[in-house]
């Protein structure tokens, strides 16, 4: 992409921010246009558009796609409500502590049309996977995954393998038949992927479970501190992640968006709170990387939250650069520090270097 092809791409996607240059439209190609749909951000493109007045300024075929797409958001995300009331309707006489994670409160908290997900993160305690599981089979859901739009039912190994290994059920499963939405998934988490994620941490974490009501919505779902550091782990993981790279799945958009909304919502005090908490959990430098790259992708100008990150990676300042690879559990680093000329690269797995032992000492 050209230099200016870049900046318009990143300028439809900070819909917190005024669009500054509408001289830039004029860059509005088939290039920026296949970016914004790869990375799930032409809901909140078509919206930025229309904010700003440009919607008419654009070529007709970038304005309809990014208009289509808008409103089969629309339709999707009223589905996906439908399914969240149907599962809250399901976990209603569950007595254990059940939060929904991630899409099921970020879709409803953010405008009409920006996000969509197809499935709901369960967070429970080990002992209370198999009573919420009992649950969602009696109301019809099947262990699975959908494959080419057909369901396919989970064997056995794969069920027991997936309670072993992942931390998390294989997909519950349930034909919904709603407008861009024809099944509902809901999958089980059962532990965290914290360096000191212990059990004792998950149940703080669920002991503290807090209704969020967003348009007509209630919510179970973390408190915010662990909302938002949960939501800095996952993007880590995928970001920093030898084969999510090789698949080209690590730096999609709409995950940094996540944390460029909140992160734009927050106040220095609630941003401090949140680092006292990633602290106990060992997650300060996870919760630092989120903010720096999110913070570089979306040009934020945010002074207080460079600085606090920059304090929790003084003693490992190539963090940000460092990758894994869990299969041969080889550390590598990036040889391009900027966040943006990263995202824009065809493979980003081209730019990486492995460190050697003494490296990593």
């Amino acid at each position: 992409m050209k230099e200016k092809e870049k900046q318009l791409f990143k300028a439809l996607c900070k819909f917190k921010d005024k669009l500054t240059d509408p001289s830039l439209i004029e860059f509005a190609t088939p290039a920026v246009l296949g970016h914004l749909f790869f990375n799930r951000m032409q809901g909140v493109a078509y919206d930025v558009l229309k904010n700003n007045g440009l919607l008419g300024k654009v070529n007709r075929e970038f304005r309809n796609s990014l208009g289509a797409a808008y409103e089969q958001n629309v339709l999707k995300n009223d589905s996906f409500k439908k399914c969240i009331v149907m599962l809250s309707e399901i976990l209603a006489t569950c007595t254990c502590k059940v939060a929904m994670l991630k899409g099921a409160y970020l879709c409803a908290h953010y405008p009409d049309g920006y996000r969509t997900s197809n499935d709901v993160d369960l967070l429970v305690l080990p002992k209370d996977v198999t009573a919420v599981g009992n649950m969602l089979s009696s109301a019809g859901f099947k262990q699975g995954n959908v494959r080419n739009g057909e369901f396919i039912p989970a064997t056995r190994q794969e069920i027991i393998e997936s309670k072993m290994m992942r931390g998390e059920t294989v997909p519950y499963i349930k034909e919904v038949n709603l407008p861009f939405m024809k099944f509902f998934e809901v999958d089980i988490n059962f532990s965290l992927d914290y360096k000191n994620g212990t059990e004792d941490t998950l149940s703080d974490m669920l002991s503290a479970i807090c209704i969020k009501n967003e348009k007509q919505l209630s919510i179970p779902t973390l408190d915010d501190a662990d909302f938002f550091i949960h939501l800095c782990a996952h993007l880590y993981k995928e970001a920093t992640t030898l084969p999510w790279i090789e698949m080209h799945r690590d730096m999609t958009l709409y995950k940094y968006c996540d944390i460029y909304m909140l992160l734009s919502e927050m106040t220095d005090t609630e941003l401090r709170k949140i680092f006292a908490r990633a602290t106990e959990l060992g997650m300060e430098k996870v919760c630092a990387y989120t903010l720096l790259e999110t913070m570089g992708l979306f040009d934020m100008d945010n002074t207080f939250a460079y600085g606090i990150c920059h304090i929790m990676l003084e003693d490992d300042p190539g963090f940000c650069l460092k990758v894994v690879s869990p299969q041969d559990k080889k550390v590598m680093t990036y040889q391009t520090s900027d966040v943006t000329e990263r995202f824009f690269m065809e493979s980003r797995a081209d730019d990486l270097k492995e460190v050697s032992d003494d490296e990593t000492a």
